[in-house]
């Protein structure tokens, strides 16, 4: 997910169709910060979150996480058996032909939601649950 990238109700064009892209921004007082993936209604391209650091080769921490990553050639280094492409990590994008989506992405039976669909779906007991790990 990106910070400080344009203006938060600026659309991001997708990588795959060209399309605008939307991501849900949140204010968190001092401006507005990122809280979910950029989407595309029209392919159904999703970006690549927090979830590819897990893959990262590198320093752990006492709960797993990535704190210190390897790099080869400039990038980070990822552990075998990784699920993205190389389309994917070059683009930092799911491929929409994969119908692969952020896990942190709000859906609704798989289809991506924006943060207000979201929250009624989550009252109602409707958001899909997340396996985050």
């Amino acid at each position: 997910m990106r910070s400080n990238y344009g203006s938060y109700d600026d659309p991001e064009p997708c990588p795959y169709c060209g399309d605008d892209c939307h991501a849900d921004f949140v204010d968190v007082g001092v401006g507005m910060t990122q809280c979910g993936p950029y989407h595309c209604e029209s392919c159904g391209a999703s970006e690549i979150g927090p979830e590819l650091r897990n893959w990262y080769v590198g320093e752990r921490d006492e709960y797993g996480t990535v704190i210190k990553p390897e790099y080869k050639d400039g990038f980070p280094v990822l552990r075998e058996g990784h699920p993205f492409s190389d389309v994917e990590l070059e683009k930092g994008w799911y491929d929409p032909n994969k119908k692969k989506l952020s896990p942190y992405a709000n859906t609704i039976n798989g289809v991506l939601v924006d943060h207000q669909t979201a929250k009624i779906a989550y009252e109602l007991g409707f958001l899909d649950e997340k396996k985050l790990s």
